[in-house]
This record gives structure tokens, C-alpha cells and sequence, in this order.
């Protein structure tokens, strides 16, 4: 990759990649693996995501520590996704999921280039959109 926006656009979307496979494999009928796969990638993913409420923080240690504090309150809400039903569990990771997208948007874009903003916007909206499908289309693995 020749340069930081095309490896970032690369690799933002090769992290969409999986919902969108594992959605269409569990919808499928596939087994029920692959719907804990997919709950699974969903809170890694997401707590990934939430680092970088902390990485926009540190840049700018005269700012606030809220960023801190949403990045740890969020990662710790998205828990109780492994012991609810599935399709409450994608319902609610779409929200946090836009809550962190809000947060990053308040706290960590500033600063940031343009491409970059409109990217995490496209990733974050396509992330939302395929757990409120997944939450929809009720999976439960074949």
C-alpha cells in the first residue's frame, strides 16, 4: 500500500469484510458457530473501536479524560451482549456501536483529514447497519 489512506481504507474495509460474510453464512443457515462467530468479532471489533477514544485523548492531554471514560463505560456495556438472546445482543451492539461513533465524532475527529472522517463515517454507518440487519433477521444457526 502505497500510502496511510489507502492502507486505512483497505484495511477499514476489510474489517467491515467479516460482518458481512458471517451475516450471510449464518443467514444461510449455517451453523450456530458461525452466529457466535459473528457476536464474537462484533465485541473484539468493537473494543478495538473504543481504543481510539483513548488514542484521540492522549493526543490531546490538555482536553478533557471523558474520551477515557466512554471508551471504558462503553467496552464494558457491550459485556452483557454474550448473555443476552442473539438478536438483542446485535440490536445492542448497533447502538453502541453508533454511541461510540458519537463520541469519536465529538472527541477524536477533530484534527483529523477530512478523508479520514468521511471514512470512520461509511465504516462506522455500514457496521451499524449489518448488526441492525443481523438483530432483524433473528439468526439462531443451523
Amino acid at each position: 500500500m502505497q500510502n496511510r489512506q489507502q492502507a486505512a481504507t483497505v484495511l477499514g474495509w476489510a474489517g467491515v469484510a467479516p460482518f458481512l460474510v458471517l451475516l450471510g453464512m449464518a443467514w444461510l443457515g449455517g451453523p450456530q458457530w458461525l452466529v457466535d462467530l459473528m457476536l464474537g468479532y462484533a465485541l473484539v471489533i468493537f473494543a478495538f473501536m473504543c481504543g481510539s477514544l483513548w488514542a484521540g485523548a492522549m493526543s490531546r492531554p490538555a482536553d478533557s479524560p471523558a474520551p477515557l471514560v466512554a471508551s471504558n463505560v462503553l467496552v464494558l456495556a457491550a459485556l452483557i451482549a454474550v448473555v443476552i438472546p442473539f438478536e438483542w445482543a446485535m440490536a445492542w451492539l448497533a447502538l453502541l456501536f453508533a454511541a461510540h461513533a458519537l463520541a469519536e465524532w465529538k472527541w477524536v475527529h477533530r484534527g483529523q483529514p477530512g478523508w479520514y472522517r468521511r471514512l470512520r463515517l461509511l465504516l462506522s454507518t455500514t457496521v451499524i447497519a449489518l448488526l441492525a440487519l443481523a438483530a432483524a433477521v433473528g439468526l439462531t444457526g443451523g
